[in-house]
């Protein structure tokens, strides 16, 4: 019996598969199954796995039934102790069972545990971005309440713990991952591993890259937990605001991303509205300064237009605090803070400094409360020696580039 079975499932991706399936031929783990769902595919799936004479490949037909039941049809297949879900358009780096099981091996009371992961064009090419988030334990619940912060295929699960929780649910058409961990979270940890040990394949047309449908599953996984978003947020429970908050927030960055700015802050009007902390979370406003920026390319700071995207965030700010209830204006100085902020860091990033230097000034007469922050502060010094040192610098060459060079 094979300790960890792998589940590919595949609807016409055979442009992709031969690398997914050489991905975990090339494991340094050997004990594996590979089970290849075609999901109904009409392209040459079938002679692509053919191709491939490892007697650990075992290929299942099935007429289309979706992800969650090309997944469920591995699964219920499955004869190893541990299940890995890879995506036919999604690859492994060469270590990345070994270092799951050992992590695992480690702590018997884990769930499962997940690596960092890399994203790469439709050629392959590797990006500069990836995500950078492994938390574990009690965090782990908690991020999960956050939204999905790890890609399916990072992931090594043990079988029992998902026979327990229940398959995943064909009524999604996407984040079908999310609803699985967090009906995992309710009951066990999981553990990240700080290491980008997979590589996420980001293109147009991809499920990940259509908003409208990533909203509407994403609101149906919510009020499969939570409950729908009815009634008054103030008498939801505390989970439920911050599920919905993140939820909608979440939304809105992906309405971003696809260049749909308004959609994008009635949502996040929304998501301020439901959980009014995350006005007082820099990430917030770091992800709005990066505006459309693609994912893998996302923080990218100097391929941003910062003056565009600042001008753009305040402006809708200014509206969202125009016609904001009293509850919600009590956020506004955290809110115009951080949004300076995050411009600076980006700025500082882009190697920007004048324009850092501008907006971290910004950011302390927005919320005073910066001034007597260390970490700040620190930041502000770098900004202003580091700026004289590199004019000095250059006027110190520029004058030995004017030295006469002859002999005495």
């Amino acid at each position: 019996m094979p300790q960890v079975s792998v589940i590919i499932p595949s609807y016409n991706h055979a442009r992709y598969l031969p690398e997914a399936i050489s991905s975990v031929l090339a494991q340094t783990f050997t004990d594996w199954e590979a089970i290849i769902v075609d999901d109904g595919s009409t392209d040459n799936t079938a002679e692509v796995v053919a191709q491939f004479t490892d007697p650990r490949i075992r290929y299942i037909h099935q007429e289309n039934r979706g992800l969650s039941g090309a997944r469920n049809t591995g699964i219920r297949a499955a004869q190893g102790d541990y299940l890995a879900f890879l995506d036919a358009d999604d690859e492994w780096e060469p270590t990345f069972l070994q270092r799951c099981l050992d992590a695992l091996a480690s702590n018997g009371a884990l769930a499962g545990v997940y690596t960092l992961a890399r994203f790469m064009d439709e050629t392959g090419k590797v990006l500069p971005r990836f995500n950078s988030e492994a938390p574990s334990g009690g965090a782990f619940r908690e991020r999960i309440l956050q939204g999905g912060c790890f890609p399916v295929h990072a992931a090594l699960v043990r079988a029992d713990v998902v026979r327990a929780v229940g398959l995943f649910d064909t009524r999604l058409t996407s984040v079908e991952d999310w609803d699985l961990w967090l009906r995992i979270s309710e009951r066990y940890p999981m553990r990240g591993i700080a290491e980008p040990l997979v590589r996420y394949r980001v293109y147009p047309g991809s499920m990940s890259t259509n908003a409208a449908r990533m909203h509407a599953n994403r609101m149906a996984v919510l009020a499969k937990h939570f409950g729908p978003p009815e009634g008054e947020p103030a008498t939801w429970s505390e989970e439920k605001r911050r599920a919905y908050g993140f939820g909608y927030r979440a939304s809105a960055i992906g309405y971003l991303m696809q260049r749909q700015p308004d959609e994008a802050w009635d949502l996040l009007a929304k998501a301020f509205s439901v959980w009014p902390p995350l006005l007082q979370r820099l990430d917030t406003f770091y992800e709005l300064a990066c505006g459309d920026q693609p994912r893998g390319y996302r923080g990218q700071a100097e391929l941003l237009d910062l003056e565009a995207n600042g001008a753009e965030m305040l402006r809708r700010l200014d509206e969202l605090f125009a016609t904001a209830p009293d509850t919600l204006r009590a956020f506004r100085q955290p809110a115009y803070g951080n949004a300076y902020l995050a411009l600076a860091m980006l700025s500082d990033q882009a190697g920007r400094w004048d324009l850092a230097r501008r907006y971290l000034l910004r950011a302390m007469r927005a919320n005073p409360r910066f001034a007597g922050s260390g970490a700040i502060l620190r930041r502000l010094l770098k900004l202003c020696i580091g700026q004289c040192l590199v004019h000095y610098m250059k006027s110190v060459m520029s004058e030995s580039s004017t030295q006469p060079s002859g002999e005495e």
